[in-house]
């Protein structure tokens, strides 16, 4: 199928956005020196490697949805807390039963100066929990949105001399503008593209 670009006319550089975002995403897989490392009575040779893919800017601008992001490393760092968190409450409580205070205030005070550390420890476990929590609802929004970007998504053509986006018997749009129609039908219009 052959569509003409609204704003120049021309056929010969419009392409469906799929075939757009597919062509500027290239895997690539880089290969280091090899090294050797003793071991034992011989040499054990490594080689270093690195995979990733390179996206092109147009690619990226025409991405349907929002990068999903993982949010282990926020439960890690929570459970990781509890530990010293319990720690500070029991030299906490060792500190107020050895050093009881004379006074009112004294104890006031003693009792404020010991669950410093305790209350700081609880309340970064509590701030990495909040935070894997609104990591999973982020996701879980992206995830539950993406068929209806898709589908949006799938309809659109992309004008390479123009450089913009268009729907059959529509104007021209940036890429910027179609994708915030893309996000806005997937429900995740509010969310940041790498957040």
């Amino acid at each position: 199928m052959e569509l003409a670009c609204p704003r120049c006319a021309q056929v010969d550089q419009v392409q469906s956005v799929p075939a757009v975002f597919q062509a500027g995403q290239t895997t690539y897989r880089v290969q280091g020196s090899m090294t050797a490392i003793p071991a034992g009575d011989g040499v054990v040779y490594t080689a270093t490697a690195h995979r990733g893919v390179s996206v092109t800017a147009t690619a990226a601008a025409l991405n349907p949805y929002p990068v999903v992001r993982g949010g282990g490393c926020f439960l890690t760092l929570a459970l990781l807390l509890l530990v010293p968190a319990f720690v500070f409450v029991s030299f906490a409580n060792d500190v107020l039963a050895e050093n009881p205070a004379p006074t009112a205030g004294g104890r006031v005070g003693a009792a404020i100066g010991a669950w410093i550390f305790p209350f700081g420890a609880f309340a970064l476990v509590a701030l990495f929990a909040v935070l894997f929590v609104l990591r999973l609802r982020r996701n879980a929004r992206i995830r539950r949105g993406i068929p209806d970007a898709l589908e949006y998504w799938r309809q659109a053509w992309f004008c390479h001399r123009c450089g913009g986006v268009f729907f059959p018997r529509g104007d021209l749009m940036p890429a910027a503008e179609f994708r915030g129609r893309v996000w806005r039908a997937g429900g995740y219009a509010g969310l940041k593209p790498g957040r």
